[in-house]
């Protein structure tokens, strides 16, 4: 990340992965789970992202 080319790689996603993991962090409640072992934690993760990409595909269709 000390060079310039790292910077400007970091920026990128900074604008596009980041973006989306703060908000299933802060909007959808992905900072702590209810369930436990890793099997139910992935099945919370992915109803999630389904239910963050259906919404975002609602808001960029209407």
């Amino acid at each position: 990340m000390g060079s310039s080319k790292g910077r400007e790689i970091y920026k990128l996603r900074a604008s596009t992965a980041e973006t989306v993991n703060a908000e299933l962090r802060c909007f959808r409640g992905l900072d702590r789970f209810l369930v436990r072992t890793l099997p139910k934690v992935t099945c919370v993760v992915l109803w999630s992202v389904i239910a963050y990409d259906l919404m975002r595909l609602f808001r960029l269709t209407t």
